[in-house]
Formats: structure tokens, sequence, C-alpha cells
């Protein structure tokens, strides 16, 4: 019964790391950004200001902790990941009520004076913390962008967010996961349970008495008689 007992702590404890993972994510439909540029034309090699707005449609106040745009234009980081321009809020996060809207101050980003003039696409990423302190990670869907050869920027966000799960798919891995460990906790329970049996029903040897109790002596033979006569 030890092993059963560590078995379901392990696999509640894991349950739980699942859960918090899951929801410490925040859904595509629950929060809005976009950006804000202070030219309505960008040329190659301009440098260019611009402002976030992330909007909390939660019912409760979320945490930002640095947010920043990612374009393709932009060359990947040292370590292969894509890089982010924004502001940094970590030693002192700003603080965004339920359903309320932040605006940051402007941030300056230079557009590469080889980039390729026509229609580029960026996101906008946001690392934060929950209510209750959890971390998320959160990004925008893809929005458009006409650089060089367009005197209007096109700038629309596509239906769907970029690397951001909705909350019902946290729901159905919520779910699958749970589903997945209470089986594990099953099997494990069955297995127990059929190899005590089995030790309890393991049949004693013929030549062992029960309760280890000695063998009672066997009989002494008669010594051998003189063969007797009869009368017929």
């Amino acid at each position: 019964m030890k092993a059963f007992r560590v078995a379901v702590i392990v696999a509640f404890f894991l349950s739980g790391l699942l859960c918090i993972s899951m929801t410490s994510a925040l859904g595509s439909n629950e929060a809005i950004a976009s950006v804000d540029w202070s030219k309505s034309s960008i040329q190659p090699g301009d440098t260019v200001a611009i402002r976030f707005n992330f909007q909390n449609k939660l019912q409760r106040q979320v945490q930002i902790g640095a947010i920043g745009i990612n374009g393709d234009w932009m060359p990947l980081d040292i370590d292969g990941n894509p890089r982010f321009l924004g502001p940094q809020y970590s030693s002192n996060p700003v603080t965004v009520a339920a359903m309320d809207t932040f605006t940051s101050d402007s941030y300056s980003i230079t557009i590469p004076p080889n980039i390729k003039p026509g229609i580029h696409t960026y996101y906008i990423a946001v690392d934060g913390y929950d209510s209750t302190g959890r971390p998320f990670s959160w990004d925008s869907g893809t929005f458009s962008i006409t650089f060089g050869d367009s005197s209007t920027i096109i700038s629309t966000p596509s239906p769907n967010p970029t690397n951001s799960e909705p909350q019902g798919n946290q729901n159905s891995l919520t779910i699958i996961a749970a589903i997945t460990i209470t089986g594990i906790i099953v099997v494990i329970a069955v297995t127990l349970i059929i190899s005590r049996r089995k030790r309890h029903h393991t049949p004693t040897s013929p030549t062992q008495p029960a309760n280890n109790q000695p063998l009672p002596p066997a009989p002494e033979e008669e010594p051998n008689k003189p063969p007797q006569d009869f009368d017929i």
C-alpha cells in the first residue's frame, strides 16, 4: 500500500502543476493589444515612435512586466529566438485593472535601411502576472504594415492569435491531463490489489503443515513376527 500512496501523491502533484501551467496562460479572447505609429508613411531607415495599447478584458486585474513588438524584419537573437522591442517593467510591473486599458509611453524603433519595401507583418507580446501572482505570456494576432511605397499604413490584426491558446483549448488540455492521471492511478491500484491477492493465496507446500508446525513422527514399524500356522 505504501507504493500506491506514493503514486497517488505524485499523480496529484503532477496534476496540480499541469493545472497551474494551463490556467496561468492568458486566453486569446481575454486581452487586446495594438500599436500606435507616430508616422503615417514610414520609409526604410526611418526612426519612428510607437505606443503600445493593452486592454485587459478579464474581471480581475493583471500586471505587465514587459510588452514588445516582433516584426518579420527583425533578426533572431543570439539563441535563435524572436527578438522583441518595447518597454520593460519587470522591476515595477504595471497594474491593469479589470476591463481597463493601459497605454505605454513612446518607444523608438528604427526600421532597417535595407528592408524590402512593401507589406510586412508584426505581432505584440506581453509578459506579466495574473491576479494570483502567477506569470503568463500572451501574444496578439498578426498585424500588417506597409513600408516605403505607400502613403498610408495598413495595420489590421488577423482574426487568429499567434502563439496563444484560446481558453477552450486550455480547458480541453486540463480535462485530458486529469483523465490520463486518473487512468494511471487506477492501473497502479489494480496491479497492487492483484499482487496482494496472489501473495495471500499462495498454496502451502504439501510437505509443510500449516502454521509451521513440525511434522508428526512416522509410525514405528512392528518387528517381524514368525509365520503362524493356521488350521484349515
